[in-house]
């Protein structure tokens, strides 16, 4: 084995990857030796064919729960120790494999599929025309950060767990509260038990009143226990919310960037299915991918011998850019059409919300391009402040724009 290297997650040049990916990606191998943060000796995964097949093999397993590249592993035991003694890990199915992860799955994917997605279009349409409204009333320029990304898949989700969006500040602050690294576990733990308190009234709200919407649908099929009930309304509270945003900021900042790309987009718009899925490709806004997995017994990839117990992470945007795959890949290409990426991650563990984050990604930089005609960046590009070091998810962390 070579010497592993520590990769690092900011990207130095706007939208592409970190200089360390880049030459591994020009390296032409696809399995590379990765020291995680913790000091842990393991591997990382960066070819589009490779990751496929990892994600997908039964072979590699998310028990125990491991570590994610950026995690210290005593906080990171820490957090398991913790969701284990309030019984939330009953339902945090991104620790799951077959067949309990499939139990799980299986309760919510009626409520994901495309028909019931295409259900919620009017409901996207009226929360993404309201932003809009208030963006344009609150004046320019405007942080389309604040006023559009963010607020369009908090509100969405209200609509489709059948909470208020009252009840958005308690979303913001989990969500915050677990992706960010610099709080000591007490104060993740705190946080968490008010958090589950709160979704202890909600389901108690469910109960006596039921609604059309995912929270009831998950109480009403009487396959899960209130534990799984509970660690699954975690996840859904908080998955989905910052990838969406990240998407749809990062997004129109890149298209912002790219006039000729934006041009393509504005002369037919018919394109936005092809321009979504070729900004997932572009982006992936995982900045590692998924959460590290243990090899279960020894496994051959790329000429290498994966050993049973080595941890293993798959760089979902070193597969996105893989120039065996994509030809030109560093390029944003809106007729491309981003065809076969896995920004959405890919097997098993696919992102279950991915038809919804399309809805709500296409209708919303539909509206907004034609809201907005002249939409331009309100600064010089090199001052938009982009997600730092440490940041799972690759996003803008504001975007002045003027019109």
């Amino acid at each position: 084995m070579s010497e592993p290297i520590t990769l690092t997650l900011r990207r130095q040049r706007t939208f592409d990857p970190a200089p360390e990916l880049e030459e591994l990606l020009e390296s032409g191998r696809s399995l590379h030796p990765l020291r995680f943060r913790g000091g842990e000796v393991g591997w990382l995964v960066t070819g589009y064919r490779e990751a496929r097949a990892l994600l997908n093999d039964s072979r590699f397993t998310l028990r125990p729960w491991p570590p994610l590249l950026t995690e210290d592993p005593t906080k990171h035991a820490a957090y398991v120790e913790m969701m284990d003694r309030t019984g939330l890990i009953a339902g945090e199915m991104l620790a799951m494999d077959p067949p309990e992860h499939t139990r799980l799955r299986r309760v919510l994917a009626p409520r994901f599929s495309t028909n019931a997605i295409k259900e919620l279009a009017p409901a996207v349409e009226e929360v993404v025309g309201r932003c809009l409204g208030e963006m344009e009333a609150a004046g320019r320029p405007a942080d389309l950060v604040e006023r559009f990304a963010t607020p369009i898949p908090e509100r969405m989700h209200c609509v489709l767990l059948g909470v208020p969006e009252t009840d958005i500040p308690m979303l913001e602050k989990i969500g915050e509260t677990i992706s960010d690294q610099e709080l000591s576990i007490e104060e993740v733990t705190r946080a968490t038990g008010e958090f589950r308190d709160y979704l202890q009234e909600v389901v108690a709200r469910k109960r006596a009143e039921p609604g059309d919407d995912l929270m009831t649908h998950i109480i009403a099929t009487g396959e899960l226990t209130d534990d799984e009930i509970l660690g699954l309304l975690v996840l859904l509270f908080i998955a989905g919310v910052d990838t969406t945003a990240s998407m749809l900021a990062t997004g129109t900042f890149a298209l912002l960037c790219h006039a000729d790309q934006l041009a393509l987009l504005r002369a037919d718009p018919t394109l936005v299915d092809a321009t979504v899925e070729e900004l997932m490709r572009y982006l992936t806004v995982f900045n590692i991918g998924t959460l590290t997995r243990t090899a279960t017994e020894d496994v051959e990839i790329d000429g290498g011998t994966i050993r049973a117990g080595d941890l293993v992470s798959v760089s979902l945007l070193g597969a996105n850019r893989d120039g065996e795959r994509f030809e030109h890949p560093d390029e944003l290409d809106v007729h491309r059409g981003g065809k076969g990426q896995i920004g959405f991650g890919h097997g098993v563990h696919v992102c279950l919300g991915q038809h919804l984050a399309r809805l709500e990604m296409r209708v919303a930089l539909t509206r907004l391009l034609e809201r907005f005609p002249d939409l331009r960046v309100a600064v010089p590009t090199d001052e938009v402040p982009l997600s730092g070091e440490g940041a799972l998810t690759f996003a803008v962390e504001a975007l002045p724009v003027t019109w």
